[in-house]
C-alpha cells in the first residue's frame, strides 16, 4: 500500500475514533442562574442553592453545569440572559430576585420554552404575578418567598425604640416587591402607632437623594427588601450615622454593614430550600414540574450590639 494513502487511513481511523468518543459524553444538565444585583443578601441565598446542590450530588462540571450572571439591576439583560440559558438547554432556570423571575418568566412564556423556572428572594410572587396562587400547584413555575409580615417587623422595632413613632423607607417604585410592602407596612404602622414615610428612588444613584430627603422627618430608617436600595446600602448607613438615625433591615446579612436590628429570612437557609426544589427537577427530568410555592422556613430576628452603643441605645434583654 502506498505510504502516503496508509497515513491518510490511519488518520481517518483516529478521527472517526476520536468522534465517537466526543460524541458519546453526554453534556451536563445545566442549571442558569439570574441574580437581579449583587448584594450581600442575595449572595447569601445562591450560595445556599449551590451547597444543597453539592450537598445532594450535583457537583459543578461533575454532574451539573452551574452558570451564574447578574442582571446588574437591569430587566432587559435579565431578559437577554434568560434567552441565551434557554438557548444552551439549561435543563432548569433559577431567578434570585423579582424583577429577574418577572423577566425570565416573560422570556419563557413567549418563547414556549418547557424550562422549569424556580425563583428566589421573591417576596410577593402572587403580586409579581409569577403565580396566580400560593396554594396551588403551578406548572413549570414554583420557588420560595421570603416574605415576613411588617407587622412583626415593627413589633420588633418597638421593642427596640419604644419611642417609634416615624419610619422613612427608600424603595424603588418599579419593584412589585416594594410596591407590595410599602401597602402592608403602611397598614402595620396604622395599627402600631407608626407613620410611614415613603422616598422614591428609581436607581441607585437616586438612593442618597431619597435618604436625605427623610432625614429630620423620621425617628428611623427602614430597608424592606428593596434590591436597589441594598444595592447603595452603604449611602444610607452612612446617611443615618450624620444624624445618629437607626436603620432596620429585613435581610440579617446587612446587619454587619450598619444596621441596628434586623427581621427576616435567613436567606442562606432560603437558598438551601430553593436547591431541594431544584435537585428535585434534575432528578426527576422527565417529569411534569408541578410544585406548590414555599415560604422561607427560617425567619430571625437579630440586633447589632456596636451599633446600639454607637446610637447610645440600651437593648432590652428580650432582644
Amino acid at each position: 500500500m502506498n505510504k502516503n494513502i496508509l497515513i491518510i487511513a490511519i488518520a481517518l481511523v483516529s478521527a472517526g475514533l476520536w468522534w465517537k468518543n466526543s460524541s458519546s459524553k453526554q453534556a451536563l444538565p445545566m442549571v442558569g442562574v439570574i441574580q437581579v444585583i449583587d448584594n450581600p443578601a442575595l449572595d447569601q441565598a445562591r450560595k445556599g442553592i449551590f451547597d444543597e446542590l453539592e450537598a445532594q450530588g450535583f457537583k459543578d462540571q461533575q454532574k451539573i453545569s452551574w452558570r451564574y450572571e447578574s442582571a446588574q439591576g437591569n430587566p432587559g439583560l435579565a431578559m437577554q440572559i434568560a434567552q441565551k440559558f434557554i438557548g444552551q438547554g439549561a435543563a432548569v432556570m433559577v431567578t434570585i430576585g423579582t424583577t429577574v423571575s418577572q423577566s425570565a418568566l416573560q422570556v419563557i412564556q413567549q418563547s414556549g420554552s418547557k424550562t422549569p423556572l424556580v425563583f428566589s428572594c421573591v417576596t410577593s410572587p402572587v403580586a409579581a404575578k409569577l403565580v396566580t396562587s400560593d396554594k396551588s400547584p403551578n406548572k413549570g413555575i414554583s420557588g420560595v418567598s421570603d416574605y415576613v409580615s411588617a407587622y412583626k417587623q415593627f413589633k420588633y422595632f418597638k421593642k427596640i425604640i419604644p419611642t417609634l413613632k416615624r419610619i422613612g423607607v427608600v424603595y424603588n417604585p418599579g419593584e412589585a416587591n416594594s410596591v407590595f410592602l410599602n401597602d402592608e407596612m403602611i397598614k402595620a404602622g396604622k395599627d402600631l402607632g407608626i407613620e410611614v414615610i415613603l422616598a422614591a428612588a428609581s436607581r441607585t444613584s437616586d438612593v442618597n437623594t431619597a435618604t436625605q430627603s427623610l432625614l429630620g422627618k423620621v425617628d428611623a430608617l427602614f430597608v424592606n427588601h428593596d434590591n436597589t436600595a441594598l444595592a447603595s446600602f452603604d449611602c444610607i448607613v452612612a446617611a443615618g450615622k450624620m444624624q445618629n438615625i437607626p436603620i432596620f433591615v429585613s435581610d440579617l446579612d446587612c446587619l454587619p454593614q450598619g444596621a441596628l436590628a434586623a427581621l427576616g429570612a435567613d436567606q442562606y437557609a432560603l437558598g438551601r430550600q430553593v436547591g431541594k426544589i431544584v435537585a428535585d427537577i434534575l432528578k426527576n427530568p422527565n417529569k411534569v414540574f408541578e410544585k406548590t410555592m414555599e415560604y422561607a422556613e427560617v425567619v430571625r430576628e437579630e440586633a447589632n450590639e456596636k451599633v446600639a452603643a454607637e446610637l447610645k441605645i440600651v437593648l432590652p434583654g428580650n432582644v
